[in-house]
C-alpha cells in the first residue's frame, strides 16, 4: 500500500468521521504492519537480523518437507525441500553480507 492511498484512506476516514452521529473508524494498523512485513519485495529494509530470520525459516521448512517426504515416500516433497535449503542458504549468506545495523539500499 502506497503513500497515496494511506492518504486516500484517511481522507476517507476523516470524511465519514465528519458526519452526523458516526463514530470515527481508525484503520487496523496492526493487520498491514503483519501483511508488510511478509512483504518479500521491501528490499530496502533488508537488515542482518530479517536475512537470518528468512534463513532460519527457510531451513525449518526444508526439513519438514524432507520429513514429509519420508513419511510419504513421495518424491514431490524432496524436490521442494532441496529448493527450500538451497533458499536457507542464500538468505544466510545474504545474513552474513549484510551491514550489522545497516539496511541495505
Amino acid at each position: 500500500m502506497g503513500r497515496r492511498s494511506r492518504a486516500r484512506e484517511r481522507t476517507a476516514a476523516s470524511a465519514v468521521a465528519e458526519g452526523p452521529g458516526a463514530a470515527p473508524t481508525v484503520p487496523d494498523r496492526r493487520r498491514r504492519g503483519w501483511l508488510r512485513a511478509l512483504n518479500p519485495f521491501k528490499f530496502r529494509q533488508l537488515t542482518r537480523s530479517r536475512a537470518r530470520t528468512g534463513a532460519i525459516g527457510f531451513g525449518v521448512l526444508a526439513v519438514l518437507f524432507a520429513v514429509l517426504g519420508v513419511v510419504s515416500k513421495e518424491a514431490s516433497w524432496f524436490s521442494s525441500a532441496v529448493l527450500l535449503a538451497v533458499l536457507a542458504v542464500v538468505w544466510g549468506v545474504t545474513a552474513v553480507l549484510v551491514g550489522r545495523g545497516d539496511p541495505s539500499n
